[in-house]
């Protein structure tokens, strides 16, 4: 049996593995998956015992991870964090997820103007999922003046970034209104019923800042379906194939339904 896991700290809450063995049940592959609760000063240990077959990395390691690995993707070179790892060579799947979500949903952003909450590995995959947009700006808030500083450079080195337009897409790349502290709020932004509101957390699935939001007439989009894209391109990098096609997403989506309502 194949095994694999999501680490990070803290991970209790984690869908991770009910997403994951769903999709190697629904692929008929035998698999297991758990989660690793690591703190960032064991982070080294985890790799001197490591065995799993392929994981995935989450809050705090997406950036710490990249001094242990062998390797980095190109992509995950050029985002500068790893949320997936596989014969010790890290990827980044997070952008992916990204897209995947913004398909389902039918929204476009071309030429918009976004705001990205948060300077993390969460905000540099969706940067760069939304400079592949084509999006016409992209500002960053952040508590560190440092890390915005340092995101919003490395945004500007990667294309034409015309600022100084009020943001019609938000996005939340922050930990805030995670589960279990539902009730933490990442900005007080006004948001307008033009605007789209998008959620990077998928636990629970509708945050109070995305609640807020809808009450004001915007458009919002949770992190859930983000969530199950990188998932599957995680799985495709760990077997080596695609699975897109192979397996049923809503039903993916209502078993993970399910088991946020027993969270909440």
């Amino acid at each position: 049996m194949k095994q694999f896991a999501v680490i990070g700290s803290p991970i209790s809450h984690s869908l991770s593995p009910n997403l994951h063995e769903e999709i190697f049940r629904q692929l008929n592959v035998n698999a297991s998956y758990s989660r690793v609760d690591i703190l960032p000063e064991n982070l080294g240990n985890f790799f001197l015992n490591n065995e799993l077959d392929g994981f995935n990395v989450t809050i705090p390691h997406k950036i710490s991870i990249m001094n242990h690995l062998r390797e980095l993707d190109i992509t995950a070179e050029k985002i500068s964090a790893v949320n997936c790892v596989h014969n010790n060579i890290g990827y980044n799947t997070d952008w992916i997820g990204f897209l995947h979500a913004m398909n389902l949903n039918n929204v476009k952003l071309e030429n918009k103007d976004c705001l990205i909450i948060g300077a993390g590995g969460a905000a540099y995959a969706t940067a760069y999922a939304l400079i592949h947009c084509k999006v016409r700006s992209i500002s960053i808030t952040n508590r560190s003046e440092d890390s915005r500083t340092n995101l919003m450079n490395w945004i500007n080195n990667q294309f034409d970034n015309k600022t100084g337009f009020d943001p019609n897409v938000i996005i939340n790349c922050t930990p805030l209104g995670m589960w279990p502290n539902v009730n933490a709020i990442p900005t007080d932004q006004h948001i307008n019923e033009s605007d789209i509101a998008i959620e990077t957390i998928y636990n629970p699935e509708e945050t109070t800042w995305l609640k807020n939001c809808k009450k004001r007439g915007a458009q919002t989009i949770s992190g859930l379906d983000m969530f199950i894209g990188q998932a599957i391109a995680s799985i495709e990098i760990w077997l080596n194939t695609s699975i897109e096609k192979k397996i049923n997403i809503k039903m993916i989506k209502n078993i993970l339904k399910a088991e946020l309502c027993l969270q909440e």
